[in-house]
């Protein structure tokens, strides 16, 4: 069972898909997110997490930069063209890489090193305005 910090804020039901390779990253951000009140899907690869969009309008999404195979470039720019309800949420990056850096123009929402900032997440996603579910 993972020990988890308690969340310095809440969030009001948003559903936010978490992906990354290491199993670990995605649970961990994935209870602290659950403890703060979103709804979370996780997936381990780009794949399995566009998959996912096909059942759940997101929020936001929280995409590694840095998977084998599909990596968290490739994810935005299927996202962005799956026509889905979900095509224009925002998706934030994160990274273990502290050299990588994003150009403003990446289209994503921001940018988070690894281990992630839980509380700083919290903080993005609070910010974001509630989607619609019509």
């Amino acid at each position: 069972m993972l020990a988890v910090p308690e969340p310095s804020r809440s969030l009001h039901g948003p559903t936010v898909l978490v992906v990354d390779d290491h199993r670990d990253t995605v649970d961990m951000v994935a209870a602290y997110l659950t403890a703060s009140g979103a709804t979370v899907v996780g997936a381990g690869s780009a794949k399995a997490g566009l998959t996912l969009i096909e059942m759940h309008v997101l929020d936001a999404a929280l995409v590694d930069l840095r998977m084998p195979g599909e990596d968290g470039r490739w994810f935005l720019r299927e996202l962005r063209a799956s026509g889905t309800p979900s095509a224009n949420a925002p998706v934030f990056a994160v990274s273990g890489e502290h050299r990588e850096r994003l150009d403003p123009r990446s289209g994503f929402a921001g940018y988070f090193f690894k281990p992630v900032d839980l509380d700083g997440l919290v903080s993005a996603l609070s910010a974001l305005p509630r989607r619609s579910r019509a």
